[in-house]
């Protein structure tokens, strides 16, 4: 292994370290200047965990010296300075291992300047039988630094699916362009799904057709090239720790996970005729800079493809012999269930008794599997004189059996950061996910045709709206059911309600053929991060399903709008087979003979 002084690199680790070393902490310190750079030992392939990565992939570099010497336009020639598996004792600064991350990093200065693996394996992207994966974990080091003096663009690529034409070969059938990038930038941007903007970003910039828009001798050109990308939000830059990306193309699909999250899913059949590679490292879309990304891991794979992705749903460890909140914590819960308090409306049980062992034989218990069961018939008593529907439910509970009020921007409930910073200040919390696993047992199967086969399994709850129900319905005869989401806006501001479908159709009676059946285990995941609102369905063996909206005009951003998640079971059928509906009154002589039922498995509320 050899020695290498080189430039040294200043993430925030290393510059604490240093002034450690110097006895100050203070970055404005006269001592700044004593300070001995850091040596970068080893060249990348002694690290065995970039050989594989550097065993099928070419180093392409742009070459600096040709930029000088072309004294016309600068402009610079990049080559393949190190072919794969030819990486042994070579480094230089473009491509080196830094001795105090020990993670491979790449260097280069100037637009459209480059320092990338080239991956060498030219694939289709439309094989049913194959996919292809590249995962990195990345950490660009001070890139508002970086691009702090460019007057054109603030876009660093880090990774790339790019294309190698029709034959796989280099000919006029090879575009200009790739099907995707994955960014950082710098500058304000909007994501055109959600129309939400953000700044110091990850984004994935994807080619939205297969036309060359720049070179006009290129057989597949096209002068209607003006909208041919979308910039797709991924997350927000880190500075502190790498953030992971895994790129999954195959049958016809890209998938964009970010931290183990899937960000991405989309259809790219127009790609299908053109073979592609990955890339990664750093490529410059900026002036007047130089670009450091380090990599604490790369790989590449090729697997065989199932175009039913395998899950691993959450589950709780479950004992069937034990109440519900022996299995699960129910501290940040309170539970309705349909029963009279004694003043005509549902009976409520509070955080401490619903996390001390309480069960209903009826309405809530612990299934013969260990999972939590919710169950309610289409008649009872209700929560309110506003409810139209029976539930049990719960409702989530931040105050932790303290005495704070249900209602108002307080300790017990949360708000979206879209909101004041005065109210953020107020609230127990700011924006927040929920995530369960369960299976939908029983729903109605009579009643009115809008109603029949429908119940909400999770809520984001406001004082008077719902800017979130998710539904199950299945309907009577079929054996698969869809699942689809509700937002409705802040009836104050705006009057408006949306459907989302996430599986099958709220609008169709048509089966859908990828529906979920009764007692299929399934996982959702509703996410509000300041006017994003993103629902995700995961099943065993399936792709996953993700829909994001923009609540941006929904009007939640006004004071005193507070929110709560709810989970369980929110009957949505309240009429009999005749249509007609039965009052509470009524409940003791109209017995319940249908039911909503549902069994969590796992439920996790976080902010």
């Amino acid at each position: 292994m050899k020695l290498n002084l080189k430039t040294p690199i200043t993430t925030p680790l290393v510059l604490s370290l240093l002034l450690s070393a110097c006895g100050s902490s203070d970055s404005n310190s006269n001592d700044d200047k004593d300070v001995l750079p850091p040596v970068f030992d080893g060249v990348p392939y002694d690290y065995a965990q970039y050989q594989d990565a550097l065993d099928n992939a070419n180093l392409q570099l742009t070459d600096l010296a040709d930029c000088e010497n072309n004294d016309v336009d600068q402009s610079c020639s990049k080559s393949d300075v190190v072919k794969a598996g030819g990486y042994q004792d070579y480094d230089n600064e473009h491509f080196y291992i830094d001795s105090t991350s020990g993670w491979l990093t790449f260097a280069m200065s100037g637009d459209s300047n480059r320092s990338e693996l080239r991956f060498v394996e030219n694939f289709k992207t439309n094989l049913s039988d194959t996919q292809y994966q590249l995962s990195a974990q990345v950490m660009p080091i001070n890139p508002n630094e970086s691009v702090q003096n460019s007057s054109d663009g603030e876009e660093i690529t880090l990774l790339q699916v790019h294309n190698k034409g029709e034959s796989g070969e280099t000919d006029e059938t090879v575009l200009s362009h790739p099907l995707l990038r994955v960014i950082w930038d710098g500058e304000n941007r909007t994501d055109d799904n959600t129309n939400l903007s953000y700044n110091n970003a990850y984004w994935a910039v994807l080619k939205t057709n297969a036309f060359e828009c720049s070179d006009t001798s290129k057989p597949a050109y096209s002068n209607n090239c003006g909208d041919s990308y979308d910039y797709l939000y991924l997350g927000d830059f880190n500075q502190n720790e790498q953030t992971s990306f895994d790129i999954i193309v195959g049958n016809e699909r890209l998938i964009i996970n970010v931290d183990n999250r899937q960000k991405v899913d989309v259809d790219i059949s127009y790609w299908s005729h053109l073979y592609s590679y990955f890339k990664a490292g750093v490529y410059n879309q900026y002036e007047n800079g130089n670009s450091i990304a380090q990599f604490k891991s790369i790989t590449y794979s090729e697997n065989p493809f199932d175009d039913e992705s395998s899950t691993e749903l959450p589950m709780n460890d479950l004992d069937p012999s034990l109440p519900p909140s022996a299995n699960f914590d129910l501290s940040l819960w309170y539970i309705s269930i349909p029963v009279d308090n004694g003043e005509g409306v549902a009976t409520g049980i509070k955080e401490e008794e619903l996390n001390d062992g309480y069960e209903n034989t009826d309405y809530f218990y612990t299934a013969a599997d260990g999972g939590m069961v919710f169950r309610v018939g289409k008649y009872g008593y209700k929560t309110s004189i506003n409810t139209s529907y029976t539930r049990t439910e719960f409702r989530e509970m931040l105050r932790d059996g303290e005495d704070i009020d249900t209602k108002g921007v307080n300790g017990n409930n949360w708000v979206f950061s879209s909101i004041s910073v005065d109210e953020q200040a107020k609230a127990g919390a700011v924006d927040g996910i929920l995530e369960a696993t369960l299976a939908v047992n029983e729903v109605t199967t009579t009643g009115k045709s809008s109603e029949v086969g429908r119940v909400v399994i999770g809520q984001i709850h406001a004082p008077d709206d719902e800017p979130l129900r998710l539904y199950y319905r299945l309907l009577p005869g079929h054996s698969k059911g869809s699942v689809y989401f509700a937002h409705e806006a802040n009836g104050d501001v705006v009057d408006s309600e949306i459907y989302i479908d996430l599986i099958g159709s709220k609008s169709s009676s048509s089966e859908p053929s990828d529906g979920i059946e009764l007692d299929e285990k399934f996982f959702y995941r509703i996410e509000v991060e300041g006017d994003e609102l993103t629902v995700t369905i995961k099943r065993d063996d399936k792709a996953d399903i993700v829909e994001s909206i923009s609540m941006a005009n929904s009007g939640y951003d006004v004071a005193g709008q507070y929110m709560y998640f709810k989970a369980g079971v929110y009957n949505q059928c309240k009429t009999d087979a005749n249509g007609d509906e039965v009052d509470p009154e009524d409940f003791a002589t109209t017995p319940n003979t249908e039911f909503a039922q549902a069994t969590f498995y796992y439920l996790k509320n976080e902010h």
